[in-house]
């Protein structure tokens, strides 16, 4: 133990000294010089300015080969990821896969080309000394920094614009073609005529009500309605299709109320009054003689703690949990309006498959329950099933089973003959998900979503060139994303977390760590909220997290970091005066 401390202190006073010796280099090239501007932070004219600075810095970033180059790469990889990307075959893998590779490389793809572009733009001026035809002119030097940002944001805007246009198109192409296999079949193996397939294939998008298997399908019902036959004739009909063929269509439906949409999320809460809990526990075993011999209090204290935990988030065999969600919101009146609870189950032990049960391999068997039964409730829905074991899955819930306040009263219990323990990783192992919105409309979130950190980086890059040349600029400012992007594993790998210590009993080296790492996240977070993840669960990032995530990445740690950048700008001698 003592030698991992060493090693620890070892490796913080090291990187703590080349981040000092990184910060004295900055600071000293930032401020260097005497001379500078004289002029002020004048506002009149100044819209007409900047937009001047910000086309010319456009015009120049189109005839770059960096952006020529980088923006070929990305409208050449759409196209690709179209044909290569089929995920597990059926449709739902092939768009989620194609979503998912289209827009998440294309944002990486973007933020470096930020960065470069705005690295480069003023820098290569200022080496160039082009600079000197815009500085002899009348232009306080603040504006032509904020237009140098707004050409660089307009260059965002624009390419992010084509390449999610680009996805959208992408897959409704997918659908097209699956809407047209499908009708090719029916016709072919389902002996419906032509006009009557293609009738078969439009109604899919009007499916209602929860997805389930066999003639109960929305599926059917909607089949048999618009072609004016039965239940049965549309299952004779559909059984006639090759297999694939309907695993598809049960995934086309999947796909349509999981991912084609957007969905808020309700959370179990946090464990009420843990720290009580754990002091009442700790005097329980003391008063008892209880208390592990040779443990301090910090440690007994810290194993208690992690079996409530594990208790509120582990469900024993014959035994049940119930959690209340709050936060949601009233149930809608719409027919199409349905709630889905998304988990995953981690067994205690390998599951082997029970044939006297009809149990398969690696699926646990339970029995959840939504709503409360007690007299006078909302309608009480209840489920019995095999579930997969360490896979996300998800099951529907009627409104009705919702509280007129949008609480949700979700119990789960554990009835599996194999007698393990069923245990769910919150927050993300157990959640309600609700519809708000279209999927159109949650493309357009994710659009200004990846928006946010290009602005953030766009400014840090203006930031760089003001006194740091291309190489040196775009390096430091590569770091900077990379350590935003891994803040997380930081965190973690220094385990500051309640986990790891106890909160009654804080050491000096955890706050240090605490402080270093609280620093790293505030001056390295670019406002990343992973929307691509989000688009490709069909979670609805929603307007108040990306108003939060504006104000504070955009108007202010973009303004401070612009503010400083004019303020180094200005004080910087772009030549020296000859006489």
């Amino acid at each position: 133990m003592a030698s991992d401390y060493t090693f620890f202190f070892v490796m913080l006073s090291f990187c703590g000294i080349m981040l000092l010796v990184t910060f004295v280099y900055v600071l000293r090239r930032a401020f260097a010089g005497d001379a500078g501007e004289i002029g002020g932070w004048e506002l009149r004219g100044a819209w007409g300015r900047v937009t001047a600075v910000a086309r010319i810095t456009l015009a120049e970033g189109i005839r770059t080969k960096i952006a020529a180059g980088f923006t070929g790469l990305v409208l050449i990889a759409i196209p690709l990821f179209l044909v290569i990307c089929t995920g597990d075959g059926t449709i739902s893998g092939e768009v989620k896969m194609f979503l998912a590779y289209s827009l998440g490389f294309a944002s990486f793809w973007l933020a470096l080309l930020t960065i470069f572009f705005s690295c480069r733009s003023l820098s290569m001026e200022v080496a160039q000394r082009q600079i000197y035809g815009v500085v002899s002119k009348p232009i306080p030097r603040w504006q032509i920094l904020v237009g140098k940002w707004t050409g660089v944001m307009i260059l965002n805007v624009s390419l992010l614009a084509v390449v999610c246009l680009a996805t959208y198109a992408g897959h409704r192409y997918k659908l097209w073609r699956f809407k047209a296999d499908l009708a090719h079949e029916l016709h072919t193996f389902g002996g419906l005529t032509p006009a009557d397939a293609n009738a078969a294939v439009a109604a899919l998008d009007s499916v209602e009500g929860k997805g389930v298997k066999g003639q109960g399908s929305p599926v059917v019902s909607t089949l048999a309605k618009a072609l004016g036959q039965t239940n049965d004739q549309i299952s004779e009909k559909l059984l006639m299709l090759p297999e694939a063929t309907r695993v598809n269509l049960r995934r086309f439906d999947e796909l349509r109320r999981q991912v084609l949409t957007a969905r808020a999320t309700l959370t179990p809460p946090e464990i009420p009054d843990l720290p009580d809990l754990v002091d009442e526990q700790y005097a329980a075993m003391e008063k008892e003689s209880r208390l592990p011999a040779g443990w301090t209090v910090r440690e007994t204290k810290l194993r208690i703690k992690a079996a409530i935990k594990a208790s509120y988030m582990t469900v024993p065999f014959r035994m049940g949990r119930t959690w209340t969600m709050k936060g949601g919101p009233p149930p809608s009146e719409e027919r199409d309006f349905l709630m889905s609870v998304r988990f995953k189950i981690r067994p205690s032990s390998y599951l082997d498959s029970v044939s006297e049960f009809d149990l398969e391999r690696d699926t646990l068997l339970a029995e959840w329950g939504v709503g409360n039964p007690t007299p006078d409730p909302p309608p009480y829905f209840s489920l019995l099933a095999a579930h997969p074991v360490n896979t996300f899955n998800e099951f529907e819930i009627e409104t009705e089973s919702v509280a007129e306040d949008g609480a949700v009263i979700l119990s789960f219990m554990n009835i599996d003959p194999r007698r393990v323990s069923a245990a769910f990783d919150f927050p993300f192992g157990l959640q309600v998900l609700y519809r708000v919105g279209s999927f159109e409309m949650n493309v357009f979130q994710v659009y200004l979503a990846i928006l946010i950190p290009l602005a953030c980086l766009g400014a840090v890059g203006v930031c760089a060139s003001t006194f740091l040349s291309f190489p040196v600029g775009s390096l430091i400012v590569i770091v900077i994303y990379i350590i935003s992007l891994c803040i997380g594993f930081v965190a973690e790998s220094l385990g500051i977390t309640e986990d790891y210590y106890d909160p009654e009993h804080i050491t000096w080296a955890i706050q240090l760590r605490q402080g270093i790492v609280n620093s790293m996240d505030w001056a390295f977070a670019i406002g990343d909220c992973e929307p691509v993840t989000n688009l490709i669960e069909g979670r609805a990032i929603g307007w108040s997290r990306l108003w939060t995530l504006t104000w504070k990445f955009v108007l202010l740690k973009g303004l401070l970091t612009l503010t400083l950048a004019v303020m180094i700008f200005r004080r910087r001698e772009l030549a020296a005066v000859t006489v």
